[in-house]
């Protein structure tokens, strides 16, 4: 019995509960279980620490060292690096399991990956069970990664028939860190302020993280939400790993707040993704059995099914669901740091790392007596997928985009690493409008393993038996990137090998008068700013031309860049030696121009082609601003166009000096409590002697209230006054809020794609993550509104039809002059999670164009006064 195997002494464990502060055992008895010895040449977590599991917060380097003494002195335990974090911290994996298995550990992976291999049968006697241990993807969510030591201690060290039982049948994947870099934070900032004497108090400044908290990665991102988009070097090593052993179950350690006491999942019935298969849920509550026995046993408090979902895929409890295993979500009550008062007594940081200890023996043991069950769920799960593509009315899915390569080769990277196939199409195929062009379009076929997950990754879906959501409704990672799809039938001529790279054109740079580029290119912003950073001179232009190049004729429209001879700073021979070198490393197709004279357009000493500045652009931070907002425009701009972004804290902005930018961003935040009348009126005078304000969601809100952009938002009690509020039930109140809210859905917006904030982009229709109810009303100056949201405006997700009602026609983008300035307003957020490459280029748009915005504004009328005129015109 499982039970057997982690019985505590009693006497031990009410001490614990009744006064956890005393909590810091000399010994492993608090944690272990106390009827199975331990190979004692096996080297104990303190022995390597030099402390007790939970006197401190370890530290990434720490659990790392430890996890390689363990795999030099067990036979059970093999270590690999299989990644590094933006900070080049490692990325380890344990592999554990019998000596026997390791030395044909590569047999042993072909034989458990029989059960997801639908051109062969699994033998559930012959397949291994396969168990991926992660913890704490949430930095200051530590005491998973502090079990984490405890668990690879009792891997190495336990004896008895049943861990011999578990690792002869089974392979244990330990991944003790999902995030390093936010673990250290954190750890460094607990640790830091821990006193001899330890603190209760939630408000005393261990319990409380600066803005930048342990939580998020280096560049401020939650990796549990990025599973199934793969921006991060944390995600893509996780998902390697995950696709190379197709795992039965997978565990996600995290905390929650502490006046809470401990979840494991199952989490609320209704809101599982119907894609995923009913059979996973009833495995989550066979191991959902386990656990409560084993938290019987120390007399920990629990629950399960009132919280939480299983929708969105790109969580790490609920990307495996789709994919033959099983994914499981713990959440304990923090103490972050070492001791913090709760509604239910102070929660001490060992107690909260014993019950994910103890949740995670649960469930290695548990997943080992159901094992000949969770095999054939795998085995069905996968040929389901392959009957439930038999059975629709398509053969698979057509995506592609021939305007940009790049973007198109961003969204099939992310397929690849999915283990999902695709071909590239070699012969044109129009299909609801849209021309799927050769060698710039791929068949996605719907007949393979992975079908369940590329559902879920072309889902559209619009309507929901529960609209209450954990994350976001809508993911179409297609929309996303901006790429015309839909789903085909027939025969398709493709591309013998898998994922063939789209066709380029190739760039061969001869001498010449001057060379351009295009600005449609999802790299071109990158290739432009590298041309700065290298002191050529580059100009770009407002106006379209074509030249003839190669014996052919080529347009350039609006924005396209051109880098002349004229006005260079170095010898040209230079310039065409960088021009080629970042041409080729950004994949940007360059043209050589033989004259300034040009056939059609305008020619290259025109006014419509002004020289661009290299940019000096800050953004603000510290209190009052969004921290996953601001670290998304960072990212976009460190990482895909190569800006050294100044960031700045909202308290030092009295003490700045803000001559010294050209751009500032404000991404959302809540400005009103930490901007003074002072800053703003600097604000104001930075924006007119020149300067470009760029304003997203709560700070396009803040442009907005306080006179510097003129469009006024839609006000919020146009929604409120939309829904019935009388005659409702205290028990409909969830289903009341829920209806109101915009749960992070994908919208169509209409564009002015001659607009400078538009250059580069293909159509005149494209879609936008919407997550709020923000938006402009129609302004009154004309010109200033750039985009609006389509009459048909939901494209994937969730949002009420009484909200879409109010949105549709309704400004989303804005902007216009300032002075001798611009301000530019974005109502949602363009870079969401960073995988929205289709709307991230509009924040390039603003920096590099968005001084050539020619439009000013009347000034915003008071909203009284307006109010009163309105009620008079429609008399």
């Amino acid at each position: 019995m499982l039970r057997k195997c982690i019985r505590y002494v009693s006497a031990l464990t009410v001490a614990i509960v009744a006064v956890p502060s005393i909590v810091s055992a000399e010994n492993l008895s608090y944690y272990l279980p106390s009827d199975v010895s331990y190979d004692e040449s096996i080297t104990k977590p303190k022995e390597a620490l030099g402390y007790n599991v939970g006197d401190w917060h370890a530290r990434p380097e720490q659990i790392v060292n430890y996890m390689k003494l363990l795999a030099e002195e067990s036979d059970r335990i093999t270590i690999e690096e299989t990644g590094r974090t933006h900070e080049q911290r490692p990325l380890v994996l344990l592999t554990v399991t019998s000596p026997d298995n390791h030395k044909n550990i590569e047999d042993v992976r072909k034989r458990h990956l029989a059960a997801a291999d639908t051109s062969r049968d699994a033998d559930p006697n012959n397949t291994p069970l396969v168990l991926y241990m992660g913890y704490s993807i949430h930095g200051d969510e530590s005491s998973g990664s502090n079990a984490a030591i405890l668990l690879a201690y009792y891997l190495a060290a336990a004896q008895g028939e049943a861990i011999d039982a578990v690792l002869n049948d089974s392979v244990v994947l330990l991944d003790p860190a999902f995030n390093p870099d936010g673990l250290a934070r954190f750890a460094q900032w607990a640790n830091q302020h821990k006193s001899q004497n330890l603190v209760a108090d939630p408000q005393s400044r261990e319990h409380v993280q600066p803005f930048v908290r342990g939580r998020v990665n280096h560049y401020w991102f939650d990796l549990n939400r990025d599973w199934l988009l793969l921006q991060h070097p944390e995600s893509r090593a996780r998902i390697a790993n995950f696709q190379k052993w197709k795992p039965n179950v997978l565990t996600d350690y995290h905390e929650m707040g502490t006046n809470s006491t401990y979840f494991f999942q199952p989490g609320i019935p209704s809101r599982k993704n119907p894609l995923t298969p009913d059979e996973n849920v009833r495995l989550t509550e066979i191991l959902a059995a386990e656990h409560a026995d084993s938290l019987d046993d120390i007399g920990s408090l629990y629950y399960t099914e009132e919280s939480f979902d299983d929708f969105y895929y790109g969580k790490g409890s609920t990307y495996p669901d789709i994919q033959g295993a099983v994914g499981i979500l713990f959440e304990q009550a923090s103490s972050r740091g070492h001791l913090q008062d709760s509604v239910n007594g102070e929660v001490a940081f060992p107690f909260t790392i014993r019950n994910q200890f103890v949740a995670s023996l649960s469930t290695i043991y548990g997943a080992h007596k159901s094992k000949a069950r969770f095999i054939r769920f795998q085995e069905q799960a996968y040929d389901n997928a392959l009957e439930a593509a038999a059975s629709q009315n398509f053969d698979g899915y057509l995506v592609g985009d021939a305007t940009d390569a790049s973007r198109l080769q961003g969204f099939v990277d992310i397929l690849k690493q999915h283990g999902i196939e695709g071909y590239r199409i070699e012969k044109d195929i129009e299909k609801d409008g849209e021309v799927y062009k050769a060698g710039q379009s791929y068949f996605i076929p719907a007949k393979q393993d992975q079908f369940g997950l590329i559902q879920g990754i072309f889902s559209t879906r619009k309507d929901f038996p529960d609209n209450t959501f954990y994350d976001v409704s809508g993911w179409t990672l297609a929309h996303a990137f901006n790429l015309p799809f839909t789903t085909h039938r027939g025969r398709i001529q493709i591309a013998d090998n898998a994922w063939d790279a789209p066709v380029q054109q190739q760039t061969t740079l001869e001498d010449a008068y001057a060379y351009a580029f295009n600005w449609d290119n999802y790299n071109a912003p990158a290739l432009l700013q590298s041309l700065l950073e290298n002191n050529i001179h580059a100009r770009q232009s407002t106006k379209s031309f074509a030249v003839k190049a190669q014996g052919q004729r080529k347009t350039f429209e609006p924005g396209a860049v051109i880098v002349p001879k004229a006005y260079q700073n170095k010898e040209w021979h230079q310039v065409q030696r960088i021009l080629a070198t970042l041409a080729k490393e950004h994949k940007v197709a360059v043209t050589s121009i033989s004259t300034g004279l040009t056939p059609e357009g305008v020619d290259l000493g025109s006014r419509n082609i002004q020289p661009v500045e290299k940019p000096s652009v800050m953004m603000m931070t510290g209190d009052g601003v969004n921290l996953y907002e601001a670290g998304e425009a960072w990212y976009y701009l460190d990482r895909h166009v190569g800006i050294p972004l100044s960031m700045v804290d909202t308290d030092r902005l009295s003490r700045v000096d803000l001559i010294r930018y050209s751009h500032i961003i404000m991404v959302d935040g809540w400005y009103n409590s930490y901007l003074s009348d002072d800053i703003k009126e600097k604000l104001k005078q930075w924006v007119q002697q020149g300067g470009v304000l760029i304003g997203q969601r709560g700070g396009a809100e803040w442009l907005s209230n306080n006179g510097l952009l003129h469009a006024r938002y839609v006000d919020s009690e146009v929604f409120q006054n939309a829904f019935k509020q009388d005659g409702l039930t205290y028990q409909e109140r969830d289903d009341f809020y829920a209806e109101q809210r915009i749960a992070g859905a994908i919208f169509s917006m209409d564009v002015d794609t001659s607009h400078p904030l538009f250059y580069g982009f293909p159509r005149e229709n494209m879609p936008v993550f919407k997550s709020s109810l923000e938006a402009f009303e129609t302004p009154e100056s004309p010109f200033v509104s750039v985009a609006k949201y389509s009459n048909k405006l939901l494209l994937s997700g969730y949002a009420d039809e009484r909200n879409r009602d109010i949105l549709k026609g309704k400004t989303n983008i804005a902007a216009h002059r300032f002075g001798d300035g611009h301000v530019i307003a974005f109502t949602d957020n363009v870079n969401f999670r960073a995988y929205f490459w289709g709307t991230a280029k509009l924040l390039s748009n603003a920096i590099y164009l968005g001084d050539r915005i020619d439009v000013y504004a009347q000034p915003l009328k008071d909203k009284a006064a307006a109010d009163e005129e309105a009620a008079a015109q429609s008399h």
